[in-house]
């Protein structure tokens, strides 16, 4: 029997031939479909009960997950499987391709291959390859087993494995990151092989043994969790014997969530190291080694549209021997906030309220209640406001370890302000843009009282800005409130895309005018006796898409000298490359200076560097440059890094070496995160599709 018929609006051809004894034949296009599975073949044999099917000639079978082509299949209607003798195939989602000598294909989404080779290279560049005895596709799980398993690359083996798995789709999947090889001046070769373990959908844990040759092996973990209430991740490190020192070495860092009923919250932060030296020792950076004081806390708090009410728990772990008991940080046992802010159309009234426990072995300890009663009025119009304010802040001390004083005191004073603003705007540029003109005046007034015999807890002078400019109070902290008759002054500009809303240029300058001389001050420092505070500005550029500037500037009204001064210029033209400077000054304390790169030299090849040194000291605080090479299919990075390791100012340096396989590995974070510590914006970054 010859028919004749058309199908999706093709003409095809069909010949079938039917016998009651042997089944069908058929030949010309064939097609089997069984919902989003679909077979075609040149010819096909059906056996007399229907249930197997043979396919010959230029065979394909197509699912959503895998595609597979070769010369000649089974179809088993039964069991639903598909066998083919010898065949390519493709897994699309990875994507990934290969060849084998027999492939089965069953209906519980998983293929079985024989004598396979597999890669994620294209067909013109196969760079590197995995050969298997046998190799098990669970498109479910998204995760493929290997058995008997030699990798080349390009052309070399280089590596056999009784056993392995790795990813096929981008779901999370257990198995071993890139490895990390790196040459460092105080531990030697330094080589992790991190692992990682999908537990569940809701947690998972990192598993890293680091070789490192003149200290020992160490072993660290990585376990993140998200529960309905809670979520929180745990970062433990154990070097059980240090060759160096002797001594076991270890970290811990907890940090963890839950939503309470009620709509409480409660958060824990948990922070522990060994020893002070752990991080010079076995850090990799100056943000690491750097740190001070591990901060150490639990908070309960409760949180409504109107107020809020945190109670906390917090000391620190003092890891810089520098510091001595004396000036170690004093622990909070506890500590209890509450704020208020009601706010009416022009009547508003805020409340600031603050119990705490001060403790530590040595010095003055005791509790303070601090509490601040403001109310407001809101006089605004369009392009203005004036806002009188007055407010009564009560604090009081009960002190223990008092040597010959009073072990209680009390602080009343009132606190009185006006501010006020202008808010004037006009078009530019034929309406592209719109300026403003933010004019602003703050008059503040605290009466002066004698503190001197009050403790100082937590209380300090930040560093004059424009933050600090329009606040109220000098110091931060209610151990000292200074009298205050003064005038804040300030005025910014500000150039808005009238297409876009987006600001393109915002620029502010300020000053503090004393109208009498200041009386309170911090112990060991003297009172404020300037007519004026230093002139502050603050200017933010960016006219164009691809490149911003920011810049900071201080001048000391009495040296008449530059205080402070920080820029940074960033250039992006695309998301593959940057181009940043930076420079930071604080008189007689910093001079320092960054220049950071990220930028292809070629389609494949990109350079990343940085380097930041310091003016006052005369030598480079940190530098670094490495070649990354990004193949189809591959990836390499070599970096080479010199950094402070110790606060005595020692450096130390180091070789990095990262291989990864696009495919096979999930991406290790190790170098990112190197290099997203030393170039703001990093991450962001990727190199252009091929």
């Amino acid at each position: 029997m010859e028919l004749f018929f058309q199908v999706y609006g093709q003409d095809l051809y069909c010949r079938i031939e039917v016998s009651a004894d042997e089944g069908a034949e058929l030949s010309g296009e064939v097609e089997i479909r069984q919902g989003a599975r679909r077979l075609t073949a040149e010819r096909a044999s059906i056996d007399a009960t229907g249930q197997h099917v043979e396919v010959a000639g230029r065979v394909t079978y197509q699912d959503p997950d895998v595609l597979v082509y070769g010369e000649d299949a089974r179809v088993d209607a039964v069991s639903e499987e598909v066998s083919f003798a010898r065949a390519g195939f493709d897994v699309p989602r990875r994507p990934a391709r290969g060849e084998a000598t027999a492939i089965n294909i069953s209906n519980d989404r998983t293929v079985t291959l024989s004598d396979v080779s597999f890669t994620t290279c294209p067909a013109q560049q196969v760079d590197w390859e995995l050969l298997a005895a046998e190799l098990n596709f669970d498109l479910e799980g998204g995760v493929g087993t290997a058995q008997g398993v030699k990798f080349r690359f390009k052309g070399v083996p280089i590596f056999y494995a009784p056993v392995m798995t790795f990813p096929i789709d981008g779901q999370r999947k257990s198995g071993l990151l890139t490895p990390n090889f790196a040459e460092r001046d105080r531990t030697g070769l330094d080589l992790s092989i991190p692992y990682y373990f999908n537990l569940a959908p809701n947690y998972d844990l990192t598993l890293e043994p680091r070789y490192l040759a003149k200290r020992g092996t160490q072993m660290n973990s990585d376990f993140r969790y998200l529960l309905p209430r809670s979520s929180g991740q745990l970062r433990f490190e154990y070097l059980p014997d240090d060759s160096q020192t002797g001594d076991m070495r270890s970290y811990v860092n907890l940090r963890h969530s839950t939503s309470l009923a009620g709509g409480w919250q409660l958060d824990t932060g948990i922070e522990q190291i060994s020893d002070q030296q752990y991080f010079e020792d076995l850090g990799n950076g100056i943000s690491v080694t750097s740190q001070t004081h591990l901060n150490r806390y639990l908070d309960v708090a409760l949180r409504r549209p109107s107020w809020s009410l945190l109670t906390r728990l917090q000391n620190y772990q003092t890891i810089d021997p520098l510091i001595t008991e004396d000036d170690e940080p004093y622990r909070r046992v506890p500590q209890i906030l509450f704020e208020g802010n009601w706010l009416g159309e022009r009547f508003g009234f805020h409340s600031n309220s603050e119990l705490v426990n001060f403790d530590r072995p040595v010095g003055v300890t005791g509790w303070r209640f601090d509490t601040t009663q403001e109310t407001s009025l809101r006089f605004a119009r369009a392009g203005m406001y004036l806002t009188p304010a007055v407010a009564l802040r009560q604090t009081n001390y009960w002190l223990d370890q008092v040597d010959g004083s009073d072990t209680t005191h009390s602080r009343s004073l009132p606190v009185g302000s006006i501010d006020s603003g202008f808010v004037f705007e006009r078009s530019a540029r034929d309406g592209a843009w719109t300026q403003t003109l933010e004019p602003r005046l703050m008059y503040v007034h605290v009466p002066f009282q004698d503190q001197a015999e009050l403790p100082v807890f937590d209380t300090v002078e930040p560093a004059y800005n424009i933050v600090q400019l329009f606040r109220k109070y000098q110091f931060i902290g209610p151990d000292r409130i200074t009298d205050s008759n003064q005038l804040n002054l300030g005025i910014t500009t500000r150039i808005l895309d009238g297409a876009s809303g987006r600001e393109r240029l915002a620029a502010t300058f300020g000053q503090t005018r004393y109208l009498t001389e200041q009386r309170v001050s911090l112990p060991g420092f003297l009172p404020n006796d300037a007519n004026a505070s230093d002139y502050v500005a603050e200017v933010e550029v960016n006219l164009r898409d691809a490149w911003g500037l920011n810049v900071g500037y201080q001048w000391n009204t009495t040296t008449e000298q530059t205080a402070r001064a920080e820029a940074q210029f960033e250039y992006r033209p695309q998301n593959d490359r940057l181009f940043g400077l930076g420079y930071r000054f604080r008189e007689g304390f910093i001079e320092q200076g960054d220049l950071s790169l990220v930028w292809p030299v070629t389609q494949r090849w990109r350079v990343i560097g940085r380097y930041s040194y310091s003016f006052l000291d005369d030598a480079p605080l940190e530098q670094f440059l490495g070649w990354e090479y990004e193949a189809c299919c591959w990836r390499i990075r070599v970096i080479g890094r010199e950094f402070i390791s110790r606060r005595t100012g020692e450096s130390d340096s180091s070789l990095l070496f990262q291989f990864e396989l696009k495919g096979l590995s999930q991406q290790s974070p190790s170098a990112e995160a190197l290099l997203d510590r030393g170039i703001l914006g990093y991450r962001r970054m990727a190199m252009p599709e091929t």
